[in-house]
């Protein structure tokens, strides 16, 4: 296969992965009125507990404008608190409320069961060759990011 073939392939799956990922989020966001960045700030701060809004845009690949608008919004609805870093003023802490992890638990639980069903079909070697060609990915497009 040649490159600009591979690349077109590529690009189409990445496209397809990425509109089936936020599928199967959109079915879970929708219930608690949530979109899926929303959903995404959620996840994470469930994961680490607590996030800055530049680690949040860093792991989101999203700017911190937008983060800021959008975790603001999540504090609007009882899901988030936001709070100044005692030793640093200029830096938001964003970490989830009660609500926020209720509501956390509850869409990770569901997703979890939505998931189990379907890769129960599978044989066990099949998660270890997505995940062993997910990591090949992405070292090759880290090589390709570091090329200056």
């Amino acid at each position: 296969m040649d490159v600009a073939n591979f690349k077109n392939l590529f690009l189409e799956y990445i496209r397809k992965i990425n509109e089936n990922s936020n599928k199967v989020l959109n079915s879970f966001c929708e219930q608690f009125g949530l979109t899926n960045s929303q959903a995404r700030i959620l996840m994470l701060l469930h994961q680490n507990e607590v996030h800055t809004i530049g680690s949040l845009g860093n792991d989101l690949c999203i700017a911190g404008a937008n983060i800021s608008a959008t975790c603001k919004k999540l504090e609007a609805m009882g899901l988030v608190d936001r709070s100044r870093d005692l030793d640093d003023e200029r830096v938001v802490l964003v970490t989830l409320t009660e609500e926020g992890n209720r509501i956390v638990q509850v869409m990770d639980e569901a997703l979890n069961r939505k998931m189990r069903k379907h890769l129960e079909e599978e044989p066990d070697h099949t998660y270890e060759e997505i995940i062993t060609v997910l990591k090949k990915l992405n070292r090759l497009l880290d090589r390709v990011n570091a090329e200056k």
